[in-house]
């Protein structure tokens, strides 16, 4: 055995167990900088009504929700801008732009109008009634006291940007003058839920990772010389390391939802198991294989199943999936490690080899 390739073998392992370690607080590290930037904007009755649509729920932004719909299908909001209302059937375009605009004032074509929205059950018949009114009624009527609102409403009012958690956009009025707030940036607010959701993904793979690591490290630690570190029966107790690893992360660094406590194990064994599968390929023990990749998936989705409901049987096999493509890198380690260091010169050595490599 060349005297180097053990310590790059135990580099690759403690490698392996640190991107592990690293990995399983991804979603901590996502969330911590999860704050949203807010932008307090001051405006008045008489200028630009984009601010206040943009903030106010109470204002729909008819021109934004119209803006990808065909101008022939517009038709019936242009009527009822210009004769107060409109009676009759929607196209389904127009429909779906529509679709929530519940608010008691919208925003179109530059000025404000009290708006009202009525459409059929079963049918696509609708009645669409817009008056005219005046910016002053529409401050009035939306604007919410900031001093009866959050700190971090008047801290955004106060510093004109600043970040907040749970903080609901809205016209503000303070001491006669108004204040839009809202987000800053929709682009940074999605950049930073799919920053979160990779988190959440994330952290069972590396919680995965880090059980395959730490049970590798301790066969290399127990038996340095050993030719060929992996069995499928030893590889098997690498990946149930993953279940304590991961339900006592779990009960020391998360909170939430009892489901937590399932959801995030048993992804991490999914993960772990490539092991067992690199470990079986590399014996060549196929039934063995099928055996493994069939019953962890089966137990895996039953087990997500378990806490969430039906929505589990839709979700337990996405995470069996996620798990068994982040699982290529245990499933590497399985395989190099359950190979011999050296290639056999004969049939007759590569048994024996496999006949002393066989114990626990």
């Amino acid at each position: 055995m060349s005297p180097g390739l053990p310590s790059a073998r135990t580099a690759a392992i403690v490698s392996l167990l640190l991107v592990g370690v690293a990995l399983s607080f991804a979603f901590h590290a996502t969330a911590a900088g999860s704050e949203i930037t807010y932008e307090a904007t001051p405006v008045e009755p008489g200028e630009d009504p984009d601010p206040v649509a943009e903030a106010s729920s109470n204002v729909t932004d008819l021109d934004e929700r119209l803006s990808d719909t065909a101008d022939r299908n517009r038709e019936p909001v242009r009527t009822a801008a210009a004769t107060g209302s409109f009676e009759g059937a929607l196209s389904s375009e127009l429909a779906i732009a529509l679709d929530g605009a519940e608010s008691r004032y919208a925003r179109y074509d530059g000025r404000y109008y009290e708006w009202s929205l009525s459409t059929g059950d079963e049918t696509a018949n609708a009645t669409i009634e817009m008056r005219p009114t005046d910016a002053e009624s529409v401050f009035a009527a939306v604007a919410r006291p900031a001093s009866e609102s959050s700190a971090d409403v008047r801290r955004i009012i106060d510093e004109g940007t600043a970040n907040g958690s749970g903080v609901r956009s809205g016209l503000f009025r303070r001491d006669g003058a108004y204040y839009a707030v809202a987000i800053e940036s929709e682009a940074a607010v999605a950049g930073q839920i799919a920053s979160s959701f990779a988190g959440f993904a994330l952290t069972p793979v590396g919680r995965g990772y880090a059980a395959v690591g730490l049970g590798l490290l301790a066969y290399r630690y127990r038996e340095p010389t050993r030719d060929r570190l992996l069995t499928v029966r030893r590889a098997a107790a690498v990946a149930a390391l993953a279940v304590p690893l991961a339900l006592v992360a779990t009960a020391l660094f998360e909170t939430g939802s009892p489901a937590r406590f399932v959801i995030g194990p048993a992804t991490a064994t999914v993960v772990a198991s490539g092991v067992v599968a690199g470990a079986c390929v590399a014996s060549s023990r196929w039934r063995s294989l099928v055996g493994v990749t069939v019953g962890i998936g089966l137990f895996a989705t039953a087990a997500i199943a378990a806490p969430l409901g039906p929505i589990g049987f839709l979700f337990g096999p996405l995470a069996v999936l996620f798990g068994i493509a982040t699982g290529a890198v245990p499933f590497g380690y399985g395989y190099w490690f359950a190979r011999p260091a050296a290639d056999a010169t004969s049939p007759s050595d590569s048994a024996a080899r496999e006949d002393r490599d066989a114990g626990p």
